[in-house]
């Protein structure tokens, strides 16, 4: 994994590069940004490229030094990588860490260790990496990897270099998706739904039928005004306890309107995310005070929906506003 093969994040990795070329290293990263951008991916390789024995020369990994090689392999015993374990990451994963961290390196340069989801570490883990991050052994760096600093303490932020990362254009997460699922079609639509993740943009691909889903959403909601109220309660109750597919539903929908939003103050073709309904959104009976309105409803909708509300409850509340217009 050679910096050469990050898509999309160049000021980071032209700052990556330049900081092991002139040996200027902080003994902690903090690597911040959307999920699904490429912090894991650069994080891994910063740790490559800090031990690779022909870097000095190439100015990037060379995959070949032996240290490569191992890395590659997933035998690199001086780069350890630390993830949740269930829904956090504990006070004994840490402990264990602390174990590591103080030994010497086998063979490499650097000891690297990546903590991925840094914001899932519980109260007692934070406070163990604090201990550490305050008195950092010698010669080993942390990458502390999360698309949410504002769960880590403090403490640990301000110890931390900050990296940085941006969402990708559509047109690197469309290219990236050609590159993968080269049999798949749709990649250039679906990575206007993604918003600039690749990890997004995967996820739907594996859910499979995303489009078929986003077509039988937006039909519905092309109807709704037509609708008896017995037909929409119905519907609703076909969502009943599936708060991921209301979740999705939210989704579909915010972004339908938004793109009315756009296109009736802009005018711009390109700003519109569902590009293969731009007729439809170019001739839509929509006025703007009633798609502010829809937004209004459908954010105040998304934002019950993370507390334990019932699914079905607030696809009925949501809709019956939106039909009353």
């Amino acid at each position: 994994m050679a910096f050469k093969d990050i898509q999309g994040q160049d000021l980071v990795v032209q700052f990556l590069k330049n900081s092991i070329k002139n040996n200027y290293l902080s003994h902690a990263y903090l690597f911040i940004g959307p999920k699904g951008v490429g912090k894991e991916t650069t994080a891994l390789a910063f740790a490559q490229g800090l031990n690779c024995l022909e870097y000095d020369y190439l100015g990037d990994s060379c995959n070949k030094c032996i240290s490569c090689r191992k890395f590659l392999g997933g035998n690199q015993p001086d780069i350890n990588i630390i993830k949740p374990s269930g829904l956090s990451i504990k006070i004994d994963q840490i402990r264990e860490l602390k174990n590591k961290a103080f030994y010497k390196s086998y063979e490499s340069k650097y000891k690297v260790i990546i903590i991925d989801d840094a914001h899932l570490l519980t109260d007692q883990a934070s406070n163990s990496l604090l201990k550490i991050l305050e008195e950092p052994p010698q010669n080993t760096i942390f990458i502390l990897v999360t698309p949410e600093p504002q769960q880590l303490l403090e403490t640990i932020n301000s110890r931390c270099q900050q990296v940085n990362f941006n969402c990708l254009s559509d047109e690197i997460v469309s290219l990236i998706l050609r590159e993968k699922y080269p049999e798949y079609e749709q990649g250039a639509v679906i990575s206007k739904f993604a918003r600039g993740s690749v990890g997004e943009a995967i996820e739907m691909l594996n859910q499979g039928d995303v489009l078929e889903n986003r077509d039988n959403i937006l039909s519905f909601l092309n109807n709704l005004e037509d609708m008896s109220i017995e037909r929409l309660l119905a519907f609703a109750e076909k969502w009943d306890k599936d708060r991921e597919g209301v979740k999705s539903f939210l989704e579909i929908a915010q972004i339908w309107f938004r793109d009315h939003l756009v296109w009736k103050v802009t005018g711009e073709e390109m700003l519109v995310i569902n590009q293969d309904y731009l007729k439809q959104i170019k001739t839509g009976k929509y006025t703007l005070d009633r798609i502010n309105r829809i937004l209004q409803i459908l954010h105040s909708s998304s934002s019950a929906l993370k507390y334990n509300v019932n699914p079905r409850l607030i696809l009925e509340i949501m809709l019956l506003k939106i039909k009353k217009g």
